[in-house]
């Protein structure tokens, strides 16, 4: 992936993020095309995950249980989430952190691009331009 300027250039499908305890949210996110390479890509904001129907927080607050000690069913029943999303988010989890950093990286609180304050999407303009990624990296869940 180059590091091109993006520039804007339309916007991409709409989808539904699904909030805890709350109603569900229909989001069409901004798309953007390099200046350099011409390719586009969907700009995400940090309350969001690619290619999870979740939103972040959601995700962090069962990987942050499973570090604690907890099995994916019980995360699945205690945060009302089916078992099977709930034990697939751990299997990405695992595959993409090595065992020794896994508490560090939770414990040390909620990192960028998911940040503690501000997870209410409304609260966002979505033209901060700080508040997007491009949707082909990956959300890191340390520092």
């Amino acid at each position: 992936m180059c590091r091109g300027a993006l520039r804007p250039w339309g916007n991409a499908r709409e989808r539904v993020v699904r909030f805890r305890g709350v109603a569900d949210r229909k989001v069409r996110p901004r798309r953007a095309r390099c200046a350099d390479c011409r390719r586009t890509h969907v700009l995400l904001p940090d309350w969001m995950v690619r290619r999870r129907a979740y939103a972040a927080p959601v995700i962090l607050e069962a990987i942050a249980a499973h570090v604690a000690g907890k099995g994916y069913r019980r995360i699945a029943l205690l945060l009302g989430l089916p078992e099977t999303t709930v034990r697939d988010w751990l299997r990405a989890f695992r595959r993409n952190t090595s065992p020794p950093h896994a508490a560090a990286r939770i414990s040390s609180g909620p990192p960028n691009p998911i940040r503690s304050e501000g997870h209410n999407p409304e609260e966002r303009t979505g033209h901060d331009r700080h508040l997007w990624h491009r949707s082909g990296q990956r959300i890191r869940l340390g520092p």
